[in-house]
């Protein structure tokens, strides 16, 4: 095709040639004053993955993770769940392209995870107010949650509580948002009380949102009640207030059901919440990065409006979700047989978990009676504070090889068969010297 000139066009070719001549030496000239990586602000480390780096550097055989939240078994492997080797196996069977899902992602996959953390009958009930999106991940999903918040109303704040898994506060602030504190737990205090953080949230705005998450807190353990559930639904319905649902560890708390009852309890007397949703522990898809977000509108006008906007947000970001780890989890779902698979092997975590939490509540009891080990036996899933000072933490990573987050959580995965009574021993040498 012949382009010409248009009538009584300037031929200006060598100026444009001159100009990017300039611009280049001007560029070259910039980029000695100022080059990739030479920023003079410090970039701070992520305590837990540095953290991970200095155990791998750690020669000693009989050293001690406990600080990375990956679940281990009792030899110390993360498994990959059988239920999920099948579903694999089906999908190499029957894969027939590798083509793009679109920036919605897999929705029957959004669907199928929607009906198990809703409830089937619930999840009907609310299906025309329900605006989804396969996200790579948790933090995917919180990401655009909180894109959503800020695209909607820049000057709504998010209330974080005052202790919470340490990657909320960079993905928030990387959103814009402008952030507060609720009260929830105190490292020397312990859990402050429900009429605490119901006092702390006296001066959340209409339209706020707070974040709250579904069962297996972490980093405590320590959930709230179904009564305290109904009372904050109140609370949030009176004061006009957005809950987004973090919800990181779907059964591996007391069970599936019981785990879900907060959000249902929102669900149901809300008119609008936002959920975070990840298959990273309850399926064991860390590095497939399987995820969901999912919109409570207040009606199918505003849930269709909600819709585009998750669609925009994908695409600024990603455009489109990795396929593999979502139509893993669609199969298991909606087939019978590996449902009851995944069901049965989940429940062998949750069982483990909760046989680790009475174990070193009673062997700890007894080794350290100085100190109240009820939050143990009181809290549920992986993590748990550990009343710990950064001298004693320190001293159990450079004598005995213990590796603990800096805050006291500890993966009480971590412990197995080959290395509890190791541990247990360590921490009361550490504890009974103070």
């Amino acid at each position: 095709m012949n382009v010409k000139p248009l009538k009584g066009a300037h031929d200006n070719r060598p100026d444009i040639v001159n100009q990017t001549i300039h611009s280049n030496s001007l560029a070259l000239e910039s980029a000695q004053n100022l080059q990739l990586g030479s920023i003079t602000t410090h970039v701070k480390e992520d305590p837990i993955f540095e953290l991970l780096q200095q155990f791998r550097q750690d020669s000693r055989s009989n050293k001690i993770d406990l600080g990375i939240g990956v679940y281990r078994d009792h030899i110390n492997q993360s498994p990959v769940f059988s239920a999920v080797k099948q579903a694999e196996q089906w999908r190499v069977d029957t894969e027939e392209d590798k083509t793009y899902i679109g920036p919605l992602g897999d929705l029957p996959f959004c669907q199928a995870i929607t009906r198990l953390a809703l409830g089937e009958n619930l999840a009907e009930n609310l299906a025309h107010r329900l605006a989804y999106a396969q996200t790579p991940g948790g933090v995917g999903a919180l990401r655009l949650a909180f894109e959503l918040l800020s695209e909607n109303n820049s000057d709504r704040t998010l209330w974080l509580s005052d202790t919470t898994w340490q990657v909320h506060l960079p993905i928030a602030n990387a959103a814009g948002l402008v952030l507060q504190r609720y009260n929830y737990y105190d490292p020397v205090q312990g859990p402050l009380g429900f009429e605490a953080l119901l006092d702390s949230l006296y001066s959340a705005k209409a339209g706020d949102a707070i974040l709250l998450q579904a069962s297996c807190h972490n980093p405590t353990g320590l959930d709230l009640s179904n009564d305290e559930w109904h009372r904050l639904a109140q609370y949030c319905a009176q004061k006009e207030l957005l809950p987004i649902i973090d919800m990181a560890y779907h059964g591996l708390g007391k069970s599936l059901e019981a785990d879900r009852q907060g959000l249902r309890i929102m669900a149901s007397e809300l008119p609008e919440l936002l959920l975070c949703y990840t298959c990273s522990k309850n399926f064991g898809l860390y590095r497939d990065r399987t995820g969901m977000v999912m919109a409570i509108t207040a009606d199918a006008e505003r849930c269709a409006m909600v819709s585009k906007q998750w669609m925009q947000l994908a695409t600024r970001h990603y455009f489109t979700p990795p396929a593999h780890g979502a139509s893993l989890v669609r199969k298991i779902l909606n087939n019978n047989e590996l449902r009851k698979l995944w069901e049965t092997e989940l429940e062998t975590i949750s069982a483990r978990l909760r046989d680790v939490r009475h174990n070193i509540f009673n062997t700890l009891s007894e080794a350290v009676p100085d100190k109240d080990w009820r939050f143990l036996i009181d809290g549920r899933g992986m993590f748990a504070l550990f009343p710990l000072s950064a001298k004693e933490i320190l001293q159990l990573r450079e004598e005995y090889g213990i590796y603990i987050v800096n805050n006291g959580r500890v993966n009480l995965s971590g412990f197995n068969t080959l290395n509890f009574s190791r541990a247990m021993q360590a921490m009361a040498n550490v504890l009974n010297k103070q």
